[in-house]
C-alpha cells in the first residue's frame, strides 16, 4: 500500500507549527494528494491512516533531526483539472466520492453499473446530487441518485456494499426530508449491481416499481 501511495498527482509541504522552546522546533505537514483510483484501494481511514504513519516514519528517518519532525495526510483528487470543479459526490466530507466515470463520480462500483443502467432508461438521472435545506434543522444530503419520471421525483439507493454500511433506520432518517417534500425512495442492493447484466435487471425493476408508483397516485388523484 506504501507503493501505491506514492503512484501520487502531487505532494506539498507546509509548516504545521512552530516551538521556539530549546532551539525551535518545526513540525512539517506532508499532504499526498492521490488519484481517484488510489484512494479508493485504501477501503477505509483506518487503512489510509497506516500508511499515513508508515510515510511518516519513513519522513522522519530519512531527515534525521530534533529540530524537525513530519506528519503525512492523503487527500483525494475528486477530479481532474480538465474537467472542471464539481459538488457533486462532496456531501459527506468523510467519505468523498473517488471513483470517477464519464467525468462524474461514485464511491463504488455497483454505483457506476446502475448509474449506465439507469441512463439507458432514457429517464433523467442525477448521481450523488448535493440536497441542501434549511428549515429547523439544517440537511445536507446526497442521495445516491434522483430519477425523475412523468412529473415525479424519485430516489434510488444502492444499500449493502462497503459504502453504504448505515442501518435502515440511519438511511431512512437521512432521507426523511425528502420524503416529507413527496419523494419517492426506491432502495435496491449493491448485490444486484455487480455486473452489466445485473445492473440492467435491476434498472428495469426499477422502472416497474416506478411505473407501480405512477399509477397509484393517478389512482389517488381520481
Amino acid at each position: 500500500m506504501v507503493s501505491r501511495a506514492l503512484r501520487t498527482r502531487g505532494v506539498s509541504i507546509t509548516l504545521e507549527d512552530y516551538d521556539n522552546w530549546d532551539g525551535g522546533i518545526w513540525t512539517w505537514l506532508i499532504t499526498v494528494s492521490l488519484s481517484p483510483q488510489d484512494w479508493a484501494a485504501f477501503d477505509g481511514k483506518e487503512k489510509r491512516t497506516t500508511v499515513e504513519k508508515e510515510l511518516a516514519e519513513l519522513a522522519n528517518a530519512i531527515v534525521v533531526s530534533d529540530a524537525h519532525g513530519f506528519m503525512v495526510q492523503f487527500s483525494a483528487i475528486a477530479i481532474s483539472a480538465s474537467r472542471g470543479v464539481t459538488n457533486q459526490g462532496r456531501a459527506h466530507s468523510s467519505n468523498p466520492a473517488t471513483i470517477e466515470h464519464e467525468g462524474l463520480l461514485f464511491r463504488s462500483q455497483p454505483e457506476v453499473l446502475l448509474f449506465v443502467a439507469l441512463r439507458d432508461t432514457g429517464l433523467p438521472v442525477m448521481p450523488l446530487p448535493v440536497v441542501t435545506s434549511k428549515g429547523p434543522l439544517f440537511k445536507r444530503i446526497e442521495p445516491d441518485f434522483v430519477v425523475i419520471c412523468r412529473g415525479m421525483t424519485f430516489v434510488v439507493e444502492v444499500d449493502g456494499d462497503r459504502w453504504h454500511q448505515e442501518s435502515p433506520a440511519a438511511a431512512q432518517e437521512r432521507l426523511r426530508h425528502l420524503e416529507d417534500e413527496g419523494v419517492r425512495i426506491i432502495r435496491v442492493s449493491a448485490d444486484d449491481c455487480k455486473s452489466s447484466d445485473s445492473a440492467k435487471k435491476t434498472a428495469k425493476n426499477i422502472l416497474l416499481r416506478i411505473e407501480r408508483i405512477l399509477e397509484s397516485q393517478k389512482t389517488k388523484d381520481y
